[in-house]
């Protein structure tokens, strides 16, 4: 009786363990196909715009002719004009969507001190730290974003094509402006909340 009840116990513990362990892997194996079926059918829209000086850059174009399709990842469209609509999973999943996508959109050359346009837009300007002044004073590039259009802006100097597009109603706004300069959201980010909504 002792080596029976000896045995028992142990064999009983191990079965719980071995069905434990297959309720937890079952469980966040369903949890993962949830979660991606829900990326799957998700669209997202950002606001987008361009801000020199003390104006935003106007006409920003309402489809995509201005880029090269060859260059451009698939899963991102200019919705309307300053206004982007992107989908996370064709964009290899949302935590590596990057605004470099939305660069590519607009035809712009973006570096860490210069934007360069394509010749249709802005007059295919170049905007440069080392020779562009905003009236008399020094200005630089920065990238402002905002997570929603009621959240604290984050600034970026510097690697601004790797910032990320993390969620839907982002506002977006690259910007050339002297160091006194608060930059503004994108004119379009009102637009977002019927297309986010709708």
């Amino acid at each position: 009786m002792r080596i029976q009840g000896g045995s028992l116990f142990p064999t009983v513990i191990f079965v719980v363990c071995v069905l434990g362990v297959g309720l937890i892997a079952y469980a966040r194996q369903s949890q993962e196909r949830v979660s991606a079926l829900d990326t799957a059918t998700q669209t997202y829209y950002s606001a987008f715009g361009i801000y020199k000086c003390d104006s935003f850059i106007e006409n920003l174009p309402a489809s995509d002719d201005l880029a090269d399709i060859s260059t451009v990842k698939p899963g991102a469209f200019i919705e309307a004009s300053g206004v982007v609509r992107w989908e996370p999973q064709v964009l290899s999943g949302e935590r590596r969507a990057k605004l470099e996508t939305i660069f590519e959109l607009y035809g712009l050359t973006v570096t860490n001190d210069s934007i360069e346009f394509p010749k249709s837009l802005n007059n295919g300007e170049k905007i440069t730290e080392a020779d562009t002044k905003c009236g008399d004073k020094d200005a630089s590039l920065q990238v402002v974003v905002w997570d929603s259009k009621i959240s604290s802006p984050k600034i970026s100097i510097a690697d601004l094509g790797n910032v990320r597009l993390t969620g839907n109603g982002m506002a977006i706004t690259l910007a050339f402006v002297a160091n006194d300069v608060e930059v503004p959201q994108p004119i379009t980010t009102s637009d977002l909340d019927p297309l986010i909504t709708g």
